[in-house]
């Protein structure tokens, strides 16, 4: 028989998703602060969107003006989304879903054009002088898995979560070898749709407990999943540093402006999908964390707990009843 405290209705410590929410913003901030605000930030931007610039790739070449790409983008991901919203007649899910994809979105390009700014300060040439961060098409990538990942029950959400990461990170990958966009503006792009996914996730599973509630004794296995996230993440990211390193450090970085090193395009390259992976993983397990517990047969426990009534003693009934 399962304990007490593992009973509980999901998103009930709505505390600990604010605290989240300020996380990730602080995340945001802090990537912006340095890849944008300081001089060794734009350095290490450039070299990479330098060596993207120089290096050829075996992929498909993406013409910035093609409206198709954004369709290539989001349509794998909404016909999954718009697949189990049907299955599961999980209308206002789906609704709420979509909303945090317009305001990621949104948000993105308000950031970007409106209130964000790029100071030169290490000498940009004049077409990179203008900001870049967030990504536009690695936010709508993120974005839409996210809303995937929103809809999808308990026991999917972890698979969902890896394939997702995979799919955002690897068109955040793709964008950088293209040299659309700077490595920090993928990352960027990541904790924007996180913050969305933040806030829609509270809202669906407050607005859908039952969808968002597993049974106690046999609760969905997220480690596999989240395992795969954590590892891949860490793995990527470390990589990337110890490709700046291989790259011959400060030094050998600033020689790589006029003479671009693999070992810096491949430093960009894994940081353009590294913190896709570890967002994914992040949220993985948070959300499994806070998907609501009950036992097998059992209502699903209310938000706000249940409702306690203490016995009257007698002798004070006579009181009672003339209030």
């Amino acid at each position: 028989m399962p304990s007490s405290s593992a009973l509980r209705a999901p998103a009930r410590r709505t505390g600990l998703w604010i605290a989240a929410l300020v996380v990730t913003g602080v995340l945001f901030l802090v990537v912006y602060e340095y890849f944008v605000r300081t001089e060794s930030g734009q350095f290490l931007d450039n070299v990479m969107r330098t060596t993207a610039d120089h290096f050829d790739h075996p992929l498909p070449y993406l013409n910035p003006q093609n409206r198709w790409i954004t369709f290539v983008i989001m349509a794998p991901p909404a016909f999954l989304f718009i697949a189990i919203v049907l299955a599961g007649r999980k209308y206002l899910a789906g609704l709420i879903a979509l909303g945090t994809v317009l305001g990621a979105n949104l948000s993105t390009q308000i950031l970007k054009y409106v209130m964000l700014e790029r100071p030169d300060l290490v000498g940009n040439p004049s077409y990179w002088i203008s900001n870049s961060l967030p990504s536009g098409h690695t936010t709508m990538a993120a974005s839409a898995v996210v809303a995937v990942f929103l809809v999808a029950s308990p026991r999917a959400r972890p698979a969902v979560g890896v394939l997702g990461a995979l799919w955002a990170g690897g068109w955040g990958t793709y964008i950088f070898i293209e040299a659309w966009h700077r490595p920090s503006d993928m990352i960027a792009a990541y904790l924007v749709a996180a913050i969305w996914g933040l806030v829609g996730g509270w809202l669906i599973f407050r607005a859908a407990p039952r969808d968002n509630t597993v049974i106690t004794d046999a609760e969905p296995d997220v480690a596999p999943a989240a395992g795969v996230c954590w590892f891949l993440g860490i793995v990527l990211t470390l990589g990337a540093g110890l490709s700046l390193v291989f790259a011959g450090g400060w030094s050998g970085l600033a020689r790589s402006m006029e003479d671009p090193t693999l070992w810096a395009w491949a430093a960009g390259a894994l940081l353009s999908f590294g913190p896709a992976m570890l967002t994914a993983a992040v949220g993985i397990n948070f959300f499994s964390a806070e998907t609501g517990r009950r036992a097998r047969g059992a209502e699903v426990p209310a938000a706000r707990g249940a409702r306690v009534a203490y016995p009257i003693p007698p002798e004070l009934r006579q009181l009672y009843d003339r209030v």
